[in-house]
């Protein structure tokens, strides 16, 4: 099956042009996260199995890249929702973020995604870009909220909610090029989703 191990190509390829992605100062330094958007939108398009080790690649590199502390000093980590510099003490405290928690992150949102995998099928992408703009939302404040719980207090400046909202928007507004590539992806290797017994073809037969 030449879809699996392309789609996971393509994930990698994500984290390097991630590192020529630039924020945009005037909504505080809001960012299209390349590879998480690319894993919610794969998401829907491979079956459980391959979800989890594409959750499982996604979390442990984007962890060994962008959590502080991890393999590099926080002072050089900027190009993530962890050391953006909105609020610098909450950089502080992100070094204990803990290694492997986005593994889990990226694992249950991209379960919450498998129920939309009909709709991708019938190429009924509405909801499915719905959701890949909710679970980016839902993946950043959850990071935040647990940054928050082990600075000790939960504080909500204007900045963080502007720049998740304005992340989530990013996230959307590039979907519907990563399902258009998935599609085409699959017509080229002639990759057949099934679901619970359905099969459908996406060459037409």
């Amino acid at each position: 099956m030449v879809f699996y191990p392309v789609t996971f190509l393509l994930l990698l390829i994500t984290f390097v042009v991630q590192e020529f992605i630039p924020g945009i100062p005037m909504a505080q330094y809001a960012t299209l996260f390349l590879p998480p958007v690319f894993f919610f939108a794969a998401s829907v398009a491979v079956p459980f199995p391959v979800m989890l080790m594409l959750a499982f690649v996604t979390g442990f590199l984007w962890d060994a890249r962008y959590v502080p502390g991890v393999f590099e000093p926080a002072k050089h980590v900027t190009n993530s929702f962890l050391g953006n510099g909105i609020m610098p003490e909450l950089d502080m405290v992100a070094g204990g973020f803990g290694f492997g928690l986005s593994i889990l992150l990226f694992g249950l949102l991209g379960t919450f995604l498998q129920g939309v995998r009909p709709l991708f099928r019938r190429g009924r992408l509405e909801l499915p870009v719905l959701l890949v703009g909710f679970t980016t939302f839902a993946w950043l404040f959850s990071e935040y909220m647990i940054m928050t719980f082990l600075r000790g207090s939960l504080y909500f400046p204007t900045g963080v909610w502007t720049k998740m909202v304005t992340d989530t928007l990013l996230a959307m507004l590039a979907s519907p090029l990563i399902f258009l590539l998935l599609y085409m992806l699959a017509g080229l290797s002639r990759y057949e989703i099934k679901y619970e017994g359905l099969r459908y073809s996406f060459d037409g037969r």
